[in-house]
């Protein structure tokens, strides 16, 4: 407190802090939090002047959502969990959605270009949601793969759809794939379509218990054994 004149009068003991609302509901939305600067108090020596009280306010950032209640929060991870994780999620329908034009277009390839059955080429998709094919594989074999993979409306929009859904949900998720850090900007690094199509195939008991083709409890562990070799963690 910085005092400027002797036998000062008692200093106020109402402050009023108002703190900015925030403008939206995102998450780590940005708040202002005020800290008290020194109380300065004004007492001129000319007796035309009044005595005055100043408190100015400094703000400082903060990553605390204030829009959001612990109901809330667990509302948005209980929904999330279901989306990733779940058979009726949105992420792992999109993979059971894969595999039926895949396997066409597998079968198409191997007809036409067995040079690359047994070659290790995978698939990824890019910024702009067009399918790129990677791995060991000539510059005229990868410009063969990627007409056929886009040339598949149905495989494409699968895709398209695995990582919208997947970029979506993961915010609230932290203990899973939320350890891993995956934005638009890295996906296409992270992720091969090839091999978690071909990891999470259903075995027949499966299919005949379940009624799907793909089996979740192998696509959730070969998508975290991906985040494991190519994503960073947080």
């Amino acid at each position: 407190m910085k005092v400027i004149s002797e036998n000062l009068p008692q200093p106020l003991n109402n402050y009023n802090v108002t703190l900015e609302s925030p403008k939206d509901g995102e998450a780590l939305l940005n708040t202002e939090l005020k800290k008290l600067a020194d109380d300065i108090y004004h007492k001129s020596e000319p007796p035309e002047l009044e005595q005055t009280y100043s408190k100015p306010l400094t703000m400082t950032a903060s990553k605390i959502d204030m829009t959001k209640t612990v109901d809330g929060f667990m509302y948005e991870l209980a929904v999330a969990t279901g989306e990733l994780y779940m058979p009726g999620g949105s992420v792992p329908k999109a993979v059971e959605k894969m595999l039926s034009p895949y396997d066409a277009l597998l079968s198409d390839i191997n007809n036409q270009a067995t040079s690359l059955t047994y070659k290790n080429w995978g698939i990824s998709i890019n910024q702009s949601g067009t399918l790129e094919a990677t791995g060991s594989i000539t510059d005229l074999e990868k410009e063969y793969l990627e007409e056929k993979l886009n040339g598949s409306e149905e495989l494409v929009s699968a895709i398209k759809d695995f990582k919208s859904n997947y970029l979506k949900y993961i915010g609230p998720e932290s203990r899973g794939y939320g350890r891993y850090d995956v934005t638009n900007d890295n996906f296409a690094d992270v992720f091969d379509f090839r091999e978690m199509l071909e990891s999470s195939r259903s075995n027949d008991d499966f299919k005949r218990t379940w009624e799907y083709e793909t089996n979740w409890l192998k696509l959730t562990d070969n998508i975290l054994s991906q985040l494991k070799r190519s994503a960073a963690r947080y």
